[in-house]
């Protein structure tokens, strides 16, 4: 030992390693001390659907990061802690529209008993289908023991919003005034302004907390926090307040009671605001729905819808798909090359292409389409493929131009498949010698 210590002593580099090392060891010593026992009945809802296959800013897929923010959480609960699982969205695709995707993987049981059965079973689930917020929130409901009489919590994780008949936030008014000890804590994983909305409006309603992640160390956290967070009364002041839709269309708005669905007026550029009494409403913003807007005495709601536009759309027009569900929000041509959406993820489709864009509230986001011409066009017309081999759309003496996205493609032109890289905005021209 002496030996060792006089080699170091006289080694300065030597020194400087073991120091760096003793560093390195000490960082990953967990230094999070484990949460107090609570008594509240908790149960986790992890959303796996479709969308949580996207990736965050970091490039990992959410889902792989909500379960290591889980397994975090379960490292760091006393094992006396009563603990139940629920996911969705994770047994049937999307080409299912399956609203009854959910299932409770573990039921409530001390954490002791529980921890390894929640962390198996979350392992193998994967991202899949819709995201059916009203139909889950029912169900975690009634996951509880009848017998409990304390404080139910129920931490809800989602990267969307709902995909499914219903309104969330309407069903946990509801849900609140059956049973006044039950509350709900939102995580927004990566979301847009139209899902955190929705989301706050769930944690509001129950006397619960809406925590925003925007990656898997931000996630770890808030699961933590939203565990050692007390509830609030949820305040309900009677009165009129005010719904505006900011740069509201032309063809307006329809606004709806959400628990009712009795209609109330449309908002548009004419009117671009309505007065309305406390409430959660519903508002049509082209052919979707901005689902859980609540209405506050004396207060005014404002919704802001992004614009989409593309240049040189074709005549027969692009559907605007949402990603998650491939619902069909709407469709851009040249005869209307804007349209309004909700905030979300979306593929634009030229033919069996699509071109993936997020809308932002109260952004116009403008997409540039190459244009492909065949001067003197045949009327049998020219294929286009995609360098895959896949077909990306014909051009004939009819119609000798289309709109594709940046790519690589060949054309048939001659009896030959001429390559070319297509880029945003660019027009390129091939001619068929006649």
């Amino acid at each position: 030992m002496e030996d060792v210590f006089c080699r170091l002593k006289t080694n300065p580099l030597r020194v400087a390693g073991c120091l760096a090392l003793a560093w390195l060891l000490f960082l990953l010593i967990p230094t999070s001390p484990p949460l107090a026992k609570t008594d509240k009945n908790i149960e986790v809802i992890l959303d796996a659907s479709g969308s949580m296959n996207g990736k965050l800013k970091s490039g990992e897929i959410k889902i792989t990061a909500a379960k290591k923010a889980i397994s975090d959480l379960l490292k760091l609960l006393a094992d006396d802690t009563t603990l139940a699982f629920r996911a969705y969205g994770h047994r049937s695709a999307t080409d299912k529209h399956d609203c009854a995707d959910t299932e409770l993987v573990v039921p409530f049981g001390s954490l002791a008993k529980n921890r390894e059965p929640i962390l198996s079973k979350s392992k193998n689930l994967y991202a899949r289908g819709y995201t059916p917020i009203t139909y889950v929130v029912k169900k975690a409901a009634e996951d509880f023991p009848g017998e409990f009489k304390g404080e139910k919590v129920i931490i809800l994780v989602s990267d969307g919003k709902e995909t499914c008949e219903g309104d969330p936030c309407a069903t946990a008014i509801e849900l609140a005034r059956k049973n006044a000890k039950l509350v709900i804590h939102t995580v927004g994983f990566g979301v847009d302004e139209a899902t955190r909305g929705q989301l706050e409006c769930i944690a509001r309603a129950t006397g619960g907390t809406y925590f925003p992640a925007e990656d898997a160390g931000q996630l770890s956290e808030v699961l933590v926090k939203s565990v050692e967070t007390s509830a609030t009364v949820p305040v309900r002041k009677e009165g009129f307040g005010w719904l505006e839709v900011k740069g509201a269309d032309f063809a307006g708005h329809h606004v709806t009671k959400a628990d009712t669905g009795e209609k109330l007026g449309t908002i548009s550029t004419v009117q671009s605001s309505m007065k309305l009494p406390y409430g959660i409403y519903q508002v049509t913003v082209g052919q979707s729905v901005w689902k859980s807007v609540e209405v506050k005495s004396g207060e005014k709601t404002v919704l802001t819808p992004g614009k989409l536009e593309v240049e040189h759309a074709s005549l027969s027009g692009h559907n605007v798909v949402d990603v998650e569900t491939g619902t069909v929000h709407g469709s851009v041509s040249n005869l209307k090359s804007v349209i309004a959406l909700m905030p979300g993820e979306y593929q634009v489709m030229f033919g069996k292409l699509s071109w993936p864009v997020t809308i932002k509230a109260g952004e116009k986001t403008v997409l540039k389409p190459g244009r492909v011409q065949v001067v003197r066009a045949s009327y049998k017309g020219h294929r286009i493929h995609t360098k895959s081999g896949e077909v990306a759309g014909e051009v004939s003496n009819i119609a000798d131009t289309i709109p594709l996205p940046p790519g690589d493609y060949t054309v048939d032109v001659g009896g030959k498949a001429i390559p070319f890289t297509l880029r945003e905005g660019e027009r390129l021209k091939f001619e068929e010698k006649k």
